[in-house]
């Protein structure tokens, strides 16, 4: 696992390859630097107009950050977009094992080729160098989906002044991060910033130093696809010789992290006993967060947390799911997890949750917004707690919390105007550059 020197290593390799120690952390240049470089957004904005077919890159590192299905389809169908994907290197300042990268670059590629989207990798095989995007393509706008400092710079949003650029979060925000969510040097920069509710602009506006000026209210369009009437889920569960419960176990990555620790390792033993002892009436679906692997390489080794992974493949009832989560979602009958996006998301399809408690008192880990999604789940911290929620709850059906489900879709997560998420992203855009 990384312990405290290799994270300071880390933050200083960083701090070096950006070179942005008074741009950040020195609020007059801060405050100077963010003003030149929101000028410099809305003119790159403004040499759209008269554009017949924009270029629109979404940049993507790992599967487990895409959440903009809805947003490229949207493209697609428009003729003013032309929508491609840039696979680009995932935590090159981190230690990982050897070879990760490259395997994570072939993950996501193989997980765009199936959804049949467009893609450029910008990496000269020959020179066996990663390329800067302008020397690829030429995008007229781009949609980041990570906003952090774990690839090379050319990659991070200080690096294109000049085009228009967006980003799309990987997660419903819930949690009570609110530097990190609202006030990173990513956040203070990228042109406009797509926000979930009314609530979350507000939280924006307090905790930024630009005062939230880039920010704009669209809904979340990862939930979209839980609106629709007429999309048909896949099957992803295995076939089982009769009808069971279908249960999600969601475990999140941070196991060496003070704050906000998971409570994976005291229950990845506990969950497939569960998955054994149910056999009969449950089947689960083993869906950890992507970066839960390579914390666990660390700290257990490889041979270690494959024998783990594979054992949820080995039981009849279970199964092992990293990619995608929006069918398991629909066709599950409830969740176990400690993510702090799916405390929301989840809510959409309206059945019941559990949320993994780290803590006594968990209030101070969410915002606002997610307190109200928060007081929607069941809480467990024991396998006594666990077992409960499978019992009582999954397969005896008592649910308690189903009306307070049912009121926070009604109140906070329909849209009350009728207009999806992917539609307002593309009316906000028309907007930025035709004002």
């Amino acid at each position: 696992m990384d312990g405290p020197k290799n994270s300071i290593v880390t933050q200083l390799r960083v701090l070096i390859a950006y070179k942005d120690l008074l741009r950040n952390h020195f609020k007059p240049v801060s405050k100077w630097y963010f003003k030149a470089f929101r000028r410099s957004q809305m003119e790159a904005a403004k040499k759209l107009r008269d554009k017949n077919c924009l270029e629109v890159a979404f940049f993507l590192t790992i599967p487990g950050m895409w959440k903009a299905d809805e947003v490229f389809e949207a493209m697609l169908e428009h003729p003013h977009y032309h929508p491609y994907v840039v696979i680009y290197p995932f935590a090159v300042y981190k230690d990982f094992i050897a070879g990760e990268e490259q395997r994570t670059i072939e993950r996501t590629k193989e997980f765009m080729e199936k959804k049949g989207f467009e893609y450029v990798i910008p990496y000269d095989e020959k020179r066996r160098k990663w390329l800067d995007i302008r020397n690829v393509a030429r995008p007229d706008i781009i949609v980041f989906t990570n906003p952090y400092k774990d690839s090379y710079p050319k990659y991070y949003v200080d690096h294109f002044k000049d085009i228009l650029t967006c980003y799309l979060p990987y997660g419903f925000s819930s949690l009570s991060l609110y530097r990190k969510n609202y006030d990173s040097f990513f956040i203070n920069l990228v042109g406009l910033h797509f926000v979930e509710t009314e609530l979350h602009r507000k939280m924006a506006a307090e905790h930024s130093r630009n005062n939230a000026e880039n920010a704009a209210i669209t809904g979340y369009p990862a939930t979209e696809v839980f609106l629709r009437d007429d999309y048909v889920p896949k099957n992803l569960w295995k076939p089982q010789p009769k009808a069971k419960k279908k249960v999600i176990f969601a475990p999140h990555h941070t196991i060496d992290q003070k704050e906000y620790t998971s409570l994976f390792l005291e229950v990845c033993d506990v969950m497939l006993e569960m998955a054994e002892k149910y056999n009969d009436a449950i089947q689960f679906v083993f869906k950890p967060h992507q970066m839960l692997m390579f914390k666990l390489q660390q700290l257990w080794g490889v041979e270690k947390t494959e024998a783990y992974y594979n054992k949820w493949d080995a039981l009849e009832n279970a199964q092992l799911v990293s990619d995608g989560y929006v069918d398991l979602f629909l066709t599950s009958d409830a969740m176990i997890h400690e993510c702090g996006s799916f405390t929301t998301e989840y809510l959409f399809v309206r059945k019941p949750v559990m949320y993994l408690c780290g803590e006594t008192d968990m209030t101070g880990k969410f915002n606002e917004f997610g307190i109200h999604s928060f007081n929607c789940h069941y809480h467990g911290r024991t396998r006594e707690d666990i077992e409960r929620f499978l019992q009582e709850v999954v397969i005896e059906g008592k649910d308690p919390l189903m009306l307070a489900r049912d009121q926070i879709f009604e109140d906070y997560l329909k849209p009350k105007d009728g207009i999806l998420p992917s539609q307002k992203i593309l009316k906000v855009l028309e907007t930025v550059i035709n004002s």
